[in-house]
């Protein structure tokens, strides 16, 4: 199994946001789920669907930068072959076209690239704080469908790409061929991958993707703080025909939730 926890805090840690894995797998503003221990994302329902709810205003942000690394333990080596060139990989020089080859030398090493990315971030969230304030005070009486659980994740930003390209190794040794689409010759650094490339031999010992309009790869998830459960544990409520009416004001975001 490759390294998905390490992929996960280095991509966190470099960019702030989180890769969603399974890799495959796009996540949307709104979105509820859990996150395992390993990073996996694990989806369970979104507040449109659980709480008939979503943020009044999404803003979008376009990143110039192209987001790429690898492992930093300098497990990852990039090099590049000419037409006619063989290689351990590809031993034919009638096969052997101008590529990079990547080798992973740990069995947790992983390259990825994003490139065009636009950030999408839920603005506006008073009613969406609302809708999950009054499930809190009415959870016994909704169906299952839709009652509130302290574990929930928010998603409320996600981050679309134009080009994606991760890698992750199986195991030690691990060797691949890239190819590229375009006239600036093979990828030889992770940044590259962000650009038109094609896999080779070698690819099918790896958990990858290499996608083009690859929308919600990242995200921020966000869940309750302990203090506003607290609070609304707390809180004065009345019903009048079915109607809830609290006695403190909404509050903010940054009071309500915290990221994860």
């Amino acid at each position: 199994m490759p390294d998905v926890d390490g992929f996960v805090r280095e991509v966190r840690r470099q960019y702030g946001m989180r890769p969603v894995i399974p890799l495959e797998f796009p996540i949307e503003i709104g979105d509820i789920g859990t996150i395992a221990n390993d990073g996996v994302w694990k989806p369970i329902s979104t507040i449109r669907h659980r709480f008939n709810c979503f943020p009044a205003r999404i803003s979008r942000m376009v990143e110039d930068r192209v987001w790429a690394g690898c492992s930093p333990n300098g497990d990852v080596r990039f090099e590049t072959f000419k037409n006619g060139e063989v290689s351990p990989l590809i031993a034919r020089a009638d096969r052997a076209k101008a590529r990079a080859e990547i080798e992973f030398n740990s069995g947790n090493a992983f390259v990825f690239a994003a490139g065009g990315l636009t950030i999408r971030r839920a603005v506006e969230l008073d009613d969406v704080i609302d809708k999950i304030h009054l499930a809190y005070h009415t959870r016994r009486q909704r169906p299952e469908e839709g009652r509130w659980y302290k574990d929930y994740v928010f998603v409320f930003e996600v981050a679309d790409a134009q080009r994606f390209t991760a890698m992750l190794a199986e195991a030690d040794g691990t060797r691949v061929a890239v190819m590229s689409r375009g006239a600036n010759g093979p990828p030889s650094a992770p940044e590259r991958l962000a650009s038109v490339v094609r896999f080779g031999p070698g690819s099918e010992d790896l958990h990858h993707i290499n996608q083009r309009d690859a929308s919600g790869r990242f995200y921020r998830a966000y869940k309750l703080r302990s203090e506003v459960l607290e609070r609304w544990r707390e809180e004065p409520a009345t019903r009048s025909r079915g109607v809830f009416t609290f006695e403190w004001p909404t509050a903010s975001f940054e009071e309500t939730f915290s990221e994860v």
